[in-house]
């Protein structure tokens, strides 16, 4: 043991700097000793470790120069289980400061060595006594390693594929895909230095794949921490406010790095609070579209948390892997990217947002449907749409056959079975539509768009008919049908809808404001602007990171300026450029574009007269 002290203290000697082992070189052991523990005081253990790692080499029994070392490996060492061997060495001495139980329960904690790491934690507990024991967290500290005894399985790093060293600014950009399950949008430090951001709260928003679900993360007085919000998009396309997710799972403490699935129905984030096996966890939990609630959050386990700090799960259902970023195996300002298999095993419901449509009775909404599966007769769904909207929300078990019965006041029961079938992603938008021919005769006609990661199937979501056949939105195949079983000539509505569309797009109304969309007008958020000094700089960065995919650009010689989003909605812009600025963007504002070339905003925008 004393040799492979000696062996250790003296190769951290030999790559330390040369200025500072010259320095050292020359002082006396008083000198350097002085110097080794004015740095430990002050907090600058990179600085002290090389002194006490000389120290300990002349005086391998020393309990101070012992534990003084063992500390500054423990903060700054890259392997934890460096730092034992010297923490032992001071425990051996009465005379060491009592706290050498704290530091050892947190070296055993991050080496893995549970019991040994409670049975110091409670040492240290009985000397201090319970009152000051929450002073130095001993009691989260020993939930933590009951929870790591229970959840974490050192077999599973077996898993992981690949790792590699980044630095702490900027681990993402070792995130690799061909295609994730969406997109991170985290500014470089280029753009939040010019703008009035704290450089320590790093803004980042992450994107569902299918482009309509945003999570970021954001300080809060309900917690007076860091809480997660969720932003999606309505069924007309537009983005709503950022709400904040559910107390079950924003703790007290931060969370952190809100990731999800493709559809944005799984939520992954990192939080110090729950069951946290030590420092940041990696949690998942999921979404119900129809009840708007949200699961109890699941450790994710090993291999993806360890003791120490773990964040930023990505995943990517077409490549079959996913990334994480630890602290684990890495000093402070740096950390460790891990590729893991990835395969998405992971159940989902089918999950429906519909809109019933009487054509030649505009007026009839709420109808009931009855929801049976292919081979079983016990009802999966019994619902009752909206009288107003004639909307529903309905989540099936999984893929399958389902028949959908519809019962409406004054029209016979129809049923029309649906096929869905095997997609990762499984959100649906789903018209039903109930007609009558000129010669009474009834129908129904079912339509079915997915949600995909590419995008929605088709430019609308809906469509909605009045008695007179005016249509507003696109048309479909199924849109068709219900046409001709009304006896309605298709080209004469679609003549009626391009007609309707031209009136919608030339005023819509949000919030009191008419929005002119004379030619190609669309709105972004402007989220950074740099003059010609600093744009081909900031370019150079940016084409480095993964996630530019979000961002558009407009570069007029004088100024290159970064956005967010492609609104054809004002207010779906507003509630973009609110989700930014909440999330940290503080210099988020709109920005109109005709044909491709900035406007000024009050051109687009004609306030009410």
């Amino acid at each position: 043991m004393k040799k492979k002290l000696l062996l250790h203290a003296l190769l951290v000697c030999v790559l330390f700097t040369n200025s500072i082992a010259a320095l050292a070189g020359n002082m006396s052991e008083g000198q350097r000793s002085k110097s080794a523990e004015k740095y430990f005081i002050t907090k600058q253990y990179d600085k002290a470790a090389p002194l006490f790692a000389q120290l300990v080499s002349s005086n391998p029994k020393n309990y101070k120069y012992n534990y003084y070392y063992g500390i500054c490996l423990l903060i700054v060492g890259k392997d934890k289980n460096e730092a034992l061997p010297y923490l032992e060495t001071a425990m051996e001495n009465p005379k060491s400061p009592e706290d050498i139980y704290y530091y050892y329960g947190r070296a055993c904690h991050l080496t893995y060595k549970f019991n040994e790491s409670l049975k110091s934690f409670v040492e240290f507990k009985n000397i201090i006594g319970t009152k000051s024991s929450p002073r130095w967290s001993i009691p989260q500290y020993i939930e933590m390693v009951n929870n790591a005894k229970h959840i974490l399985d050192t077999t599973k790093l077996e898993t992981i594929q690949e790792k590699s060293e980044a630095l702490a600014s900027d681990f993402y950009s070792k995130y690799t895909f061909k295609q994730s399950n969406g997109k991170l949008l985290s500014m470089p430090d280029q753009i939040i230095s010019a703008s009035n951001s704290d450089k320590e709260e790093r803004p980042t928003i992450f994107l569902s794949a299918n482009g309509r679900v945003m999570y970021f993360s954001a300080k809060t007085d309900a917690t007076a921490s860091r809480d997660i919000f969720r932003v999606e998009k309505d069924l007309d396309n537009n983005w709503g406010e950022p709400k904040r997710i559910e107390a079950s799972l924003n703790s007290t403490q931060d969370e952190l790095f809100p990731t999800c699935n493709s559809d944005g129905r799984i939520l992954y984030f990192s939080s110090r609070g729950h069951n946290t096996t030590g420092g940041f966890d990696l949690f998942k939990a999921y979404y119900n579209t129809v009840t708007k609630t949200w699961s109890n959050p699941e450790n994710m386990g090993s291999p993806y948390n360890s003791p120490d700090d773990d964040f930023c799960f990505v995943a990517s259902t077409v490549d079959q892997v996913a990334y994480f970023t630890s602290q684990r195996e890495t000093a402070p300002g740096t950390v460790t990217v891990y590729k893991v298999p990835y395969s998405n095993t992971e159940e989902l419901p089918i999950a429906i947002n519909g809109k019933f449509n009487c054509i030649g009775q505009a007026d009839l909404k709420e109808i009931q449907i009855t929801i049976t599966r292919e081979g079983d007769t016990n009802v999966v769904a019994n619902l009752t749409t909206d009288k107003v909207s004639g909307a529903y929300a309905v989540e099936l078990p999984g893929p399958g056959t389902y028949n959908f019965k519809v019962e409406a006041p004054g029209y016979l029961a129809h049923s029309e079975d649906v096929r869905f079938g095997e997609f990762s992603d499984r959100i649906y938008v789903q018209d039903i539509f109930l007609s009558k021919s000129i010669n009474g005769m009834e129908d129904v006609a079912i339509s079915n768009r997915r949600l995909t990661e590419a995008g929605l199937v088709g430019d609308d979501l809906t469509a909605n008919f009045d008695e007179n056949g005016n249509v507003s939105g696109g048309i479909t195949e199924a849109d068709i049908a219900a046409m001709k079983m009304a006896g309605i000539d298709p080209a004469v509505i679609a003549a009626k809808a391009a007609e309707s569309a031209m009136r919608n797009s030339t005023a819509m109304k949000n919030d009191g404001i008419n929005v002119t969309l004379t030619g190609n007008v669309v709105f972004k958020v402007q989220i950074g602007a740099f003059n010609k000094s600093k744009r081909e700089k900031v370019q150079a960065c940016l084409e480095k990171k993964a996630d530019k995919s979000m961002m558009t650009s407009y570069d007029d010689t004088t100024w290159l300026r970064f956005f967010v989003g492609l609104e054809t909605n004002y207010s779906s812009a507003k509630n973009l450029k609110f989700t930014l600025k909440k999330a940290g963007f503080e210099d988020a504002f709109v920005v109109a574009f005709k044909d491709d070339k900035p406007i000024k905003l009050q051109n687009a925008i004609l306030r009410k007269k």
